[in-house]
């Protein structure tokens, strides 16, 4: 008796560990696990590595005023005046901020995310943060996290917390406007991904007004900003700035004293460029590179409906109860990632191939501001015809592929986004499969050196 209950038991304990479903959450598990372990080890391996003031990580966040205002101006400026006055390292203040600013977005997403109730597969899988992390196959040594994205994105996370908070009309339009501005000149990117849809909240509270009247006040409350974003893109520097700032580093870094050429001093000499020569590379790199006999633009047309398809339906198929992410969650935020995408389009088409943080613009501002803007209010910002145009993209993805847990993991498993230029190599690379294939060897990485 006793044995026939044990081994009844033992046959249901099986049954159930076996169970496809209990299998496939394991897998997806450990995958999810391992995949944030590459993450920290890249990361903590890209923190030790020392760059220099001419590489293109730190270089960028060098640019200032001493020779004159010029876009990107401002945190090299803020970072200029304590080296000159305090003899601070400038390389590790630049990564502490970067750091820090990082912690921030993460803790932001997460917290927010077990709020709503949401899966958190979805963050370091659907781009927010992995790509930064992952990229090495530019030079061997990393470093994308050094960019100042993280930094626009808290200053974005701030102006939409004091959209919601600050009730009082003059001090929400100093608040949201000087924290734009201060973001506009640490980088003028900042404009295309928080402008137009802040344009969009101020015209739907004036709205009743009519609808010349809501534009002309929606553009005035944003004016100052919108002033910024112009200037800089008039005082967009050229070569005598540019070397007008490495001369100001030189007296207070013990740098060596040279001429800067638009290829010697990193991200620093791009301040240099003309709208033309921006243009013409960005164009080439984005569309006209060849890899393995594939146009580059083959992958931007492939991986960019991938992305958006993984972020409209991973939260639905992941989520434990039908009331925490519903149909209309789905359309709410399909609709702000297709408004996003069209005001990032200029990023996109030409003006930088640093693919993976214009992935990275796009979906975490769509989703800083589904998670911070009431979803009664998103609905109401967009025509109705955007949105019937919308589900009806909605329902051909779905038709072409059904999402389920299943089809997302294997999109997440093998799709990547690399940092700079989409190649067959670089795809794969920054896949999560691929990383966590590269966590598992690293024992063997090791005994292999030793033997």
């Amino acid at each position: 008796m006793i044995y026939r209950l044990l081994k009844t038991n033992m046959k249901q304990k099986l049954q159930t560990f076996f169970n496809k479903s209990n299998i496939k959450q394991t897998l997806l598990n450990t995958a999810y696990i391992l995949f944030l372990f590459t993450l920290l080890y890249r990361f903590i391996e890209q923190l030790s590595v020392t760059y220099g003031y001419k590489s293109w990580q730190i270089s960028e966040f060098l640019v200032n005023y001493q020779g004159g205002f010029v876009r990107r101006g401002l945190f090299g400026e803020i970072l200029f005046f304590f080296a000159k006055n305090y003899n601070i390292n400038v390389e590790w203040m630049i990564k502490i901020v970067c750091l820090t600013c990082i912690i921030v977005i993460c803790v932001f997403f997460v917290k927010s995310f077990l709020k709503k109730g949401y899966s958190l597969y979805i963050l370091p899988l659907c781009f927010f943060l992995g790509t930064h992390f992952l990229s090495h196959f530019l030079d061997g040594y990393g470093g994308f996290w050094l960019k100042r994205d993280h930094i626009m994105f808290c200053f974005l996370i701030a102006i939409f917390l004091g959209f919601n908070k600050i009730n009082k009309l003059t001090i929400k339009f100093l608040f949201i406007n000087i924290l734009a501005v201060v973001a506009i000149l640490i980088h003028e990117s900042f404009a295309f991904f928080s402008l137009p849809f802040l344009f969009l909240l101020f015209f739907n509270e004036y709205k009743n007004r009519g609808a010349l009247l809501a534009i002309a006040l929606s553009f005035v409350f944003l004016l100052p900003s919108i002033c910024t974003f112009l200037f800089t893109l008039v005082y967009s520097g050229d070569m005598k700035i540019v070397q007008a700032i490495w001369d100001s580093w030189v007296a207070v870094a013990d740098q060596n004293a040279a001429e800067v050429n638009v290829h010697s001093h990193g991200m620093l000499s791009a301040i240099a460029w003309t709208s033309e020569e921006a243009f013409k590379m960005h164009f080439n790199v984005n569309f006209l590179s060849i890899h393995k006999r594939v146009f580059s633009v083959i992958f931007w047309i492939l991986i960019i409906p991938v992305v958006y398809y993984i972020v409209t339906n991973a939260l639905l198929v992941f989520r434990k109860d039908e009331n925490v992410f519903t149909n209309k969650d789905k359309t709410i935020l399909s609709s702000v990632l297709v408004f996003q995408f069209a005001c990032l389009l200029p990023f996109f088409l030409i003006l930088s191939c640093d693919l993976g943080r214009i992935i990275f613009y796009w979906v975490a501002s769509s989703f800083i501001i589904f998670l911070l803007i009431s979803k009664d209010k998103v609905e109401k910002l967009f025509p109705t015809f955007l949105i019937e145009f919308i589900e009806r993209i909605n329902r051909s993805l779905t038709t072409i592929l059904y999402p389920t847990k299943t089809t997302i993991v294997l999109l997440m498993l093998f799709i990547g986004i690399p940092a700079n230029g989409f190649s067959f190599e670089s795809i794969v690379e920054s896949s999560m499969m691929y990383n966590v294939l590269f966590i598992l060897s690293r024992p063997f990485s090791v005994l292999y050196t030793l033997f």
